[in-house]
């Protein structure tokens, strides 16, 4: 059975006024400053760390402007601290009870993944991590982003296909690879993908990639990075709010 995209005028005439429509908006600017320009980008344990764990309380819970997501991820909780969780005692304990005094849902099975990234991190250590991140951190490509996507879904707990993609997203260090969320599965739907698109099927990641296929063909064709588009579709929740 063989599977072949085909994309129309129509199509591309929808996809570019989508993100004509958009570009302006100060959310679009800042990715590409940060994902195109590397602006203010740099690798580092603590940027790591804080993606991490941003991608892992973002899943099943609102993480836009003044969410509870938010406004914990612009404090200074030792949570955020590698440092002090790769030492901490109880760890576990210290996240549950962090999260749940700021109201964030899932507090027991965040702590769980946390400890668990932790644990990883002490066995294997951070250049492990750091010799993934370089891979794209200036000549970066769909190929090799994927393969840091999937090398960050096998080793870390809760880091599924649409959490690696935004883990990288968040470091400014991916163009091609993009988290498919609630946002992006609405606008393209609106934009008449021709796919099923679900949070059931995208969460396989041989499905979520063949999505990212299409996506990464559509914006060839436009001359757009899909994380710009990506910006465009959360900067389009704004506009029409």
């Amino acid at each position: 059975m063989e599977f072949r995209w085909v994309i129309s005028k129509g199509d591309l005439k929808l996809y570019r006024n989508f993100v004509e429509g958009h570009k302006r908006h100060p959310f679009v600017r800042e990715r590409i400053d940060r994902n195109l320009k590397h602006i203010d980008v740099a690798i580092s344990k603590d940027r790591f760390w804080r993606a991490l764990v941003g991608c892992l309380l973002t899943t099943q819970q609102r993480s836009g402007p003044g969410s509870r997501v938010a406004r914990f991820l612009g404090t200074d909780d030792p949570v955020l601290d590698l440092n002090y969780c790769l030492n901490a005692t109880s760890l576990p304990k210290t996240v549950e009870e962090a999260l749940s005094k700021n109201g964030l849902r899932r507090a027991e099975r965040i702590a769980e993944e946390i400890d668990h990234a932790v644990t990883w991190l002490k066995q294997n250590g951070w250049p492990s991590v750091e010799s993934q991140l370089d891979l794209i951190s200036s000549h970066t490509s769909a190929k090799k982003e994927r393969f840091v996507a999937r090398f960050l879904q096998a080793r870390f707990k809760g880091i599924g296909p649409k959490q690696s993609r935004n883990l990288i997203q968040w470091m400014g260090l991916s163009k091609y690879e993009i988290p498919l969320d609630s946002r992006i599965i609405k606008v393209l739907r609106d934009l008449q993908f021709p796919v099923p698109l679900s949070a059931i099927a995208l969460a396989d990641e041989d499905y979520y990639c063949f999505i990212e296929d299409g996506i990464q063909l559509l914006m060839a064709k436009i001359g757009v990075y899909p994380c710009v588009f990506d910006a465009c579709a959360f900067a389009s929740f704004e506009t029409n709010a």
